[in-house]
């Protein structure tokens, strides 16, 4: 009876928590339904991506998707869910002229590259930088001022900021962390019907100094066996090092088959466990540069590659993996032949799955030391400290321990102190260096015109690092490894009236463009005067160009002139005045009367 009484008890918690798990599970699926359903698509089109989330850029990934505007500017931008606007900012840079609106669901959209903005929002704006006097700014709403319904229109698709082509940039992000996350998670994602690819399958020794390539194979021309999703290498792969990791070069494909894209998850399984895991998901954008971690960085910058690492360096910290105790490493213990798996899945479900065999050769490699004793180790500070020149890593500035190469090279002509070469670029920094140069006698005029400038052993042309002049010495920031050095910028930027069309100049009956060029350090600031009075010019640092849009300013001008001539008086020129501004204080002003 008690037996009986306790099976009784057991089957009945078993069912309770079917029911449970059940209820949960059918919540689940109505919270990621009514999540798809929340926010509608920004544009008037069904979802066609330029590239989808987490895409894999320079120093970072892609924080949000970009949608295909048909290479056309002007298309009507929506907004995805009722809201307010809590941010607006406008830069020649990054995103352009953006919009973020918070939502009742606590997340937030993000609209970037714009090519102007609508309605009530564009006249907000339009006062707000006749009131402040700038074309750039970045206002934060602390309480609503600007609401918004679901299917508004913001503004219109453009091409601002470092925008290389029209297209809208698109974000959803959580309000309070600001975190960003996939917008697949939400329902904005393309028809998908085809399958990623592995292109490239490497792996990788572990030394004192990197993780290195011991063998790359190309299966693209490699013999495999295919059915379908599933791939097969024939051939039993015989590795010479018993503590391993693997990288691949892995795309997807979305609108057509030659047409490559960012994959969204991968996963490794040896002998069917599965050791390490990659999805696309969510991040923040103070984690976003850890991409130099997650690709061989050496790899892509000696072949313009992306190989993205099967495995997790010590100094990687963006939660975008799930793996075992060993980060995904693979040590290999026994001459057994052992199963390896790779499996890569688009954001749509599509899916390939590569299958091989490995087995451990007899004779096995030690690892490499290294012959330079000089390191920087990735989680404490380091320094550089010599007579003329220092150098300063925070903690977690770098991946991994460093064994640095630091060199004093030939002064290069026109430079005002040593040059220094601190180890080369194919090794990426997560922060920037504070680096200090002693500078060579220079009159005192000059000194506020000095700045580091740097270069790589691969570049022919040197660039600007910025800093400035303290005590002897120039002061400032280093982005990447490289040669650095002071140089000088006294030259200041040149300004040239042009017609977008230059054959037809009546296209341009409503706007006055020109063309604004530096020598070195970099535009600072412009300002302009229409006949003394200030008037709004935009700035696309890209190319260069500054363009006034005929507003109230010149409107208001041209109705006094029309009083004038009722009254038989003559007509007054407007006088443009024009100052631009390097980042060194060299400025050109400019002085033009224009012909109405």
């Amino acid at each position: 009876m008690y037996n009986m009484s306790k099976m009784i008890l057991k089957r009945g918690s078993y069912q309770t928590s079917k029911i449970l798990a059940f209820s949960m599970t059918l919540l689940l699926s109505c919270f990621i339904a009514e999540a798809q359903n929340y926010f509608r698509y920004p544009l008037d089109s069904l979802p066609h991506f330029v590239s989808p989330f987490g895409g894999l850029r320079d120093n970072h990934f892609h924080s949000g998707i970009d949608l295909k505007t048909n290479e056309r500017e002007g298309l009507p931008v929506y907004a995805c869910a009722d809201g307010y606007i809590s941010r607006i900012k406008i830069q020649s840079i990054g995103y352009g002229k953006a919009i973020y609106i918070d939502h009742p669901n606590g997340h937030t959209t993000v609209y970037g590259h714009l090519q102007k903005y609508h309605g009530k929002i564009a006249e907000w704006i339009h006062a707000y930088q006749y009131k402040n006097q700038s074309f750039e700014f970045d206002k934060v709403f602390e309480k609503p001022l600007l609401f918004v319904k679901k299917g508004d229109t913001i503004g219109f698709s453009g091409n601002s900021g470092g925008s290389t082509g029209p297209h809208l940039h698109f974000e959803i992000r959580n309000t309070k962390s600001e975190e960003i996350i996939n917008p697949a998670l939400f329902g904005i994602n393309p028809f998908d019907t085809l399958c990623p690819t592995i292109q490239k399958l490497c792996f990788y020794k572990f030394t004192t100094e990197a993780a290195v390539i011991f063998k790359e194979i190309d299966l693209t021309s490699k013999k495999l066996i295919k059915s379908d999703s599933l791939w097969i290498l024939k051939d039993t792969l015989q590795l010479e090092n018993n503590y391993l990791g693997m990288g691949i070069e892995t795309y997807d494909y979305i609108h057509n088959a030659s047409d490559r894209k960012n994959i969204y998850r991968y996963e490794t399984y040896i002998d069917g466990k599965n050791n390490f895991s990659f999805t696309l998901n969510q991040f923040a954008f103070d984690q976003s540069k850890y991409i130099n971690a997650h690709i061989d960085y050496n790899y892509y910058k000696r072949n313009q590659v992306r190989i993205q690492k099967c495995f997790v360096d010590d100094g990687n910290e963006i939660p975008l993996y799930t793996c075992d105790k060993n980060k995904g490493r693979i040590t290999l213990l026994d001459d057994k032949i052992h199963e390896m798996k790779i499996r890569v899945f688009d954001a749509s479900g599509n899916t390939v799955i590569l299958l091989f065999y490995v087995v451990l050769k007899k004779s096995v490699q030690g690892a490499k030391h290294a012959k330079n004793t000089k390191a920087f180790y990735p989680l404490k500070a380091n320094d550089i400290k010599q007579k003329d020149f220092t150098f300063h890593l925070d903690a977690k500035s770098i991946y991994d321990t460093l064994f640095y190469d630091c060199k004093v090279l030939p002064k290069i002509k026109r430079a005002y102190s040593k040059t220094y070469q601190i180890h080369h670029s194919s090794v990426p920094l997560h922060k920037s260096a504070d680096i200090a140069i002693k500078v060579d006698k220079v009159r005192k005029e000059y000194q506020n015109k000095l700045l580091l400038a740097y270069f790589d052993k691969n570049e022919k042309k040197f660039r600007s690092a910025g800093g400035a002049y303290e005590n002897g010495f120039v002061k400032g920031k280093a982005s990447v490894f490289g040669s650095y050095f002071v140089s000088i910028d006294t030259l200041a930027p040149t300004v040239e009236r042009v017609f977008i069309d230059k054959e037809n100049p009546s296209v341009d009956t409503m706007y006055w463009h020109f063309e604004v060029k530096e020598n070195f350090s970099g535009i600072a600031k412009n300002e302009a005067y229409l006949n003394n009075q200030w008037i709004l010019l935009d700035y696309d640092a890209k190319s260069n160009l500054l363009s006034y849009k005929f507003d109230e300013v010149y409107f208001e001008f041209l109705i006094e002139n029309m009083k004038r001539l009722n009254q038989n008086l003559p007509v007054v020129k407007p006088e443009l005045l024009l100052r631009v501004y390097d980042k060194k204080g060299n400025m050109t002003e400019y002085k033009v009367s224009i012909n109405l």
